[in-house]
């Protein structure tokens, strides 16, 4: 099922073209916009591969990792059995974390307690799904997304223009006067340039980090 937010091909593209806002944080800053993964942004994928196939292949992650050190997978929401068989389409809501607590977690884990969750367990919708080009949603909890988190911004995530200014909103004085620079495709910014600009701009955002 397609999440009706998710936006298209058309839109992330635009954002390429129109928006790319690449921060220079300091070391001890990046797990601060790193919580920016666990709200939820939207990555360009190439749809039909197996969920594992987008974790080791697109993205690039160890297959070590997500053997041992991913705990719980989602997509739309719902938990993952088997992520050899579980197909990525476009619109999808992947999500990832790292063991949760209590019996609700155990629950959760792909080895846990999977007949407490058999009514809600994520079931391919089948048909045709030929690879193409598209958009997901992505959303990182807890230790994967401290590990993880720098390596998506890096490489770069889409966020809704009115979202990104309400997550930057959250951000006191005390992350402002830190030392960090910010450009919108290839012009230096200023916070309140950023804020104006976010205020008026109304499409998706390109954001990515560099490390000097």
């Amino acid at each position: 099922m397609k999440n009706e937010t998710t936006p298209g091909l058309a839109d992330v593209r635009a954002a390429d073209e129109t928006f790319i806002l690449t921060l220079t944080p300091e070391a001890y800053l990046v797990p601060r916009l790193c919580t920016l993964l666990q709200k939820g942004c939207y990555v360009r994928v190439r749809t039909g591969s197996s969920l594992r196939e987008l974790l080791c292949n697109q993205f690039g992650i160890d297959p070590e990792y997500v053997r041992k050190d991913i705990k719980v997978f989602f997509i739309n929401y719902s938990p993952v059995d088997n992520i050899d068989e579980a197909a990525i389409r476009d619109g999808a809501t992947v999500a990832l974390s790292a063991s949760m607590p209590g019996v609700v977690g155990a629950a959760m884990r792909g080895d846990g307690l999977s007949w407490m969750r058999s009514s809600i367990t994520y079931h391919d919708e089948g048909g045709d799904i030929s690879g193409s080009e598209g958009v997901i949603q992505l959303k990182l909890f807890n230790q994967v997304m401290a590990d993880l988190g720098e390596s998506f911004l890096a490489r770069g995530v889409y966020v809704r223009s009115k979202f990104l200014m309400d997550y930057f909103g959250r951000f006191g004085e005390d992350f402002w006067e830190k030392e960090m620079q910010m450009r919108k495709n290839s012009e230096t910014m200023s916070k309140q340039q950023l804020f104006d600009t976010l205020k008026t701009f109304g499409g998706m955002v390109k954001v990515r980090i560099e490390r000097e």
